[in-house]
């Protein structure tokens, strides 16, 4: 049977921006699934997708379903014209998508990831001792922030350029933009710290134009896409979102698996005793509390799943937390298990043609960063969910802030 949007509108409401779901999304999630697994939520009525199977589907079909709404955001009309910069790959449909995809790939790949390990190692043991305090210390600002921060820096060129204070700033900005026009005040700053970030994009390209060296940055400006190459606001989106997807997300899947191991301490002893599980362990906390918890799309046609249909024109919010969760794909998903067997099956890096390039950046970085943690303390203890400063936006499942004490 074929829900009408109208009949959906007086269904049950679930609003994202709840405080209670933002804490803990997965009964809701549960709850969707068996009862509305494509419905419309608050904020703005998008619709959202829960099932597992239903989330394949719309990933594995950008022809029906697309991701140039994602623009709506960063080449908005409510922007200055030189603070409007496209999306390049993630807001981009095939053909035009394989071309721009194919630049960035290989600078992606395990292989060359792995030539970052001993500057990420430095890092991480950098960082550990600052941990060692005889009271709570917030974990997000002394651990999570400035290991990714360093990281991400490295690999677009800004460690010679820009302060890990003011790359925080534009973050958290890129954050909270929205698909609809947000407040003048935030139009305001966001135009200011995008004109600032441009400035220094462009001191990196001309750099690098002068002395190429070998890395990302490099291969971006040398690139061609039909025997031309990259203009330099087409650079500032591919740097933009190297930058802006490899952040947040890396510094909250660093807060959700310190969260995770305060809750089931008896893990610590084990990857101690045992290093090589630790990249299951960060497999595991992928699926079970991934940080980016969807993706957008918008659909092409009026489409139907799971016997509602979805008109055309549509923001779609696809639930990848929601499919990590479903029983359908995952014996016991609710349990935290090292041993599965599907380990890698989850869709926290996406599904098809848009599938997250930097999956073996985020494993790597996360391995070596919970290596040294476990190596350095034998007991992690946070508040409890109720009591963490949550953050507002239902794109991120993460914390703002993490007090947590460290035991040696």
């Amino acid at each position: 049977m074929t829900v009408s949007r109208g009949a959906l509108k007086s269904g049950p409401e679930f609003d994202f921006n709840d405080r209670i779901f933002r804490a803990n999304p997965y009964p809701t999630y549960k709850y969707m699934r068996e009862t509305h697994p494509v419905c419309q939520v608050k904020p703005d009525d998008m619709w959202a997708v829960s099932r597992a199977s239903d989330v394949e589907y719309v990933l594995a079909h950008p022809e029906l379903f697309s991701s140039t709404g994602i623009n709506l955001a960063y080449d908005s009309k409510w922007l200055k014209p030189e603070c409007r910069v496209p999306r390049l790959v993630i807001a981009q449909d095939p053909p035009d998508h394989r071309q721009y995809r194919k630049i960035i790939n290989g600078a992606f790949t395990s292989q060359a990831m792995q030539s970052m390990a001993p500057f990420m190692r430095s890092i991480a043991n950098s960082l550990t001792p600052n941990l060692a305090l005889d009271s709570p210390i917030d974990f997000v600002q002394h651990f999570a922030y400035p290991y990714i921060a360093e990281i991400m820096r490295d690999i677009v060129g800004l460690n010679e350029e820009q302060s890990l204070a003011e790359i925080k700033e534009w973050v958290e900005l890129e954050e909270q933009i929205t698909f609809k026009r947000p407040s003048t005040q935030f139009v305001e700053a966001y135009e200011a710290v995008t004109i600032r970030q441009h400035q220094y994009y462009l001191n990196v390209f001309e750099k690098r134009r002068q002395n190429p060296k070998s890395d990302l940055v490099t291969e971006l400006v040398n690139a061609e896409v039909d025997n031309k190459k990259l203009s330099d606001r087409q650079l500032f989106g591919l740097m933009s979102l190297i930058m802006s997807a490899g952040f947040s997300t890396g510094v909250q899947m660093l807060n959700n698996g310190v969260i995770l191991l305060c809750r089931q301490p008896q893990l610590i002893a084990q990857l101690a005793a045992d290093l090589s599980l630790v990249p299951a362990f960060v497999e595991e906390l992928l699926r079970f509390s991934p940080s980016g918890s969807c993706t957008m799309r918008n659909t092409t046609r009026a489409v139907e799943i799971a016997g509602v249909t979805i008109p055309q024109g549509e923001m779609v919010m696809v639930l990848l937390a929601s499919a990590n969760r479903d029983p359908q794909w995952f014996k016991d998903p609710d349990k935290f298990d090292l041993d599965r067997s599907d380990l890698k099956r989850h869709m926290t890096f996406g599904h098809g043609i848009h599938s997250c390039v930097g999956a073996a950046l985020a494993r790597l970085e996360l391995t070596i960063a919970f290596e040294a943690l476990v190596q350095a303390f034998l007991k992690f203890e946070c508040p409890p969910d109720d009591q963490l400063a949550w953050e507002k936006s239902f794109f991120v499942q993460g914390v703002s802030e993490l007090p947590v004490r460290f035991y040696k």
